[in-house]
């Protein structure tokens, strides 16, 4: 009997190992899209950026990531947030599509930044 409840007290342990240190990482659930209290992480070109994604719409579908540290690299920092907004529109709609207003397919200089410098990028998903 002491055998079996350390064995399950171990599965428990270990199966939510991943679930308090993704608070801090942004991983936040299939469903909340906005990358956690300090964005999603993602490293392009060898560089870690911070992405925040966040609804701009009723209806979620219109949303704007910000990139921090774009002043590394502008490309690689635009890269870094199409990556999270493609992997918040099939989180949420089932779909990669993204029709952008200010996205990664403009030349890097016209995409805005924020007071901060970070890179702003704006779309809505749309579904198939």
């Amino acid at each position: 009997m002491k055998v079996t409840v350390l064995v399950v007290g171990a599965t428990l342990a270990l199966a939510g190992c991943g679930t308090l240190g993704s608070l801090s990482s942004g991983a936040s659930g299939p469903f909340s899209g906005g990358g956690g209290l300090r964005g999603s992480q993602s490293e392009i070109a060898g560089i870690r950026f911070r992405t925040r994604v966040s609804a701009v719409s009723e209806d979620n579908r219109s949303f704007q990531t910000v990139t921090r540290g774009a002043g590394r690299s502008l490309s690689a920092a635009a890269e870094a947030g199409r990556v999270e907004a493609v992997e918040y529109c099939i989180r949420r709609f089932g779909g990669s599509d993204i029709v952008w207003t200010a996205g990664p397919d403009r030349e890097v200089e016209q995409i805005p930044l924020d007071d901060s410098g970070a890179l702003v990028l704006t779309g809505t998903c749309v579904t198939r």
